[in-house]
């Protein structure tokens, strides 16, 4: 199939692509995560390798001109002794917990590193347990955090509350302040010492919330806009309720699951939920938050390609792209950077 090509060459680590050479540019970090064990289907740990293939790098550099972007290549990383220990004492129930925090302790400490020497950063699932590494790097280079949350699903289970002990559905607990007792046993506090503040939490997209996490979302008041929310007020308001909820002074992290997009436009990813978010509505909502110009990082996850006909691939990652594009700079009601263009072609006034 077209997307089992392999790249030529992943020794893209610190390679620089030039945007024009006039106008500001803004450095932009991507790193892949191909993680897969925080669920049960193989496929989501070839999605980064995939999309640079699909002209990842082309279509964000497309999207605005003054982007200057390196590719970090993939995120390597190694269990030792402490997590296993971890997880035969503590964390036995869950599936591969000393995989995902090996996972995420490596890409706390990368996505520090990506922040340190660009603008923004772009990271690339894998599947959503990556969540948890993305956004508590984030929050310790940045502490005035806030976290727009796209996905179809909450993952704010517990380690004992979760049924499937997929801890892909679990990463928002880790993060949160209110959150983090129930995690004693993971040493949080010195891997990830910032903590998120629950009213800079704000999820969009929901439709498939397990019984324990409504509890916790409204025992918190944490601020989410289900599918009926967004069929009842539309995507406008729903985007004005959530900008209004985020502190102004704080930078911005989107958290993008491609299943918050409806299965028709996203059908190849491994927890599908019918009547999600049209591809219009996902675009709409990233355009949003790109224009606050406070967005400093964003996960792209979940997408996998070996679930689906060829064809429900491209579909999905063409639609990925889309939402990509359109949050590093591509503006559906034309360019504004012309540095590029002959102006003079108009001609001049006598």
């Amino acid at each position: 199939m077209w997307w089992r090509r392999q790249l030529a060459s992943v020794k893209l680590l610190g390679r620089c692509f030039s945007a024009a050479a006039s106008g500001e540019q803004t450095r932009l970090g991507i790193i892949g995560v191909p993680f897969a064990k925080g669920q049960g289907k193989q496929g989501v740990e070839l999605a980064p390798d995939l999309l640079r293939e699909s002209n990842l790098r082309q279509v964000l550099q497309s999207s605005d001109e003054r982007l200057l972007i390196t590719d970090y290549g993939n995120l390597h990383y190694a269990v030792d002794e402490t997590l296993l220990q971890q997880q035969r004492q503590h964390y036995y129930h869950i599936r591969n917990y000393a995989d995902f925090m090996a996972c995420n302790l490596a890409l706390i400490e990368q996505v520090q590193v990506m922040l340190q020497q660009n603008a923004q950063f772009l990271t690339i699932g894998g599947d959503h347990a990556i969540g948890f590494g993305s956004v508590a790097g984030h929050l310790q280079h940045t502490p005035n955090l806030s976290l727009v949350w796209i996905d179809a699903h909450a993952d704010i289970n517990l380690h004992n509350t979760s049924q499937s002990g997929n801890i892909h559905g679990m990463p928002v607990s880790f993060l949160l302040r209110e959150l983090r007792n129930t995690w004693q046993h993971a040493a949080l506090d010195k891997v990830a010492p910032n903590c998120l503040s629950k009213d800079q939490l704000v999820y969009i997209g929901l439709r498939d919330i397990d019984p324990y996490e409504a509890f916790i979302l409204n025992k918190f008041g944490i601020r989410y806009y289900a599918m009926d929310s967004i069929d009842r007020m539309g995507v406008p308001k729903v985007i004005e309720m959530t900008l209004d909820a985020l502190d102004t002074q704080n930078k911005i992290h989107v958290s993008f699951d491609i299943d918050a997009l409806d299965s028709n436009v996203a059908p190849c990813t491994g927890t599908a939920v019918r009547a999600g978010l049209t591809l219009r509505e996902g675009i709409s909502i990233v355009e949003a938050l790109r224009d606050t110009k406070r967005v400093q990082g964003m996960d792209i996850v979940e997408i996998n390609p070996k679930l689906g006909t060829p064809q429900d691939v491209r579909t999905t990652v063409d639609s990925a792209l889309e939402i990509l594009k359109s949050m590093f700079g591509y503006r559906r009601s034309g360019a504004r950077h012309y540095s590029n263009l002959d102006t003079g072609i108009l001609g001049h006034e006598q």
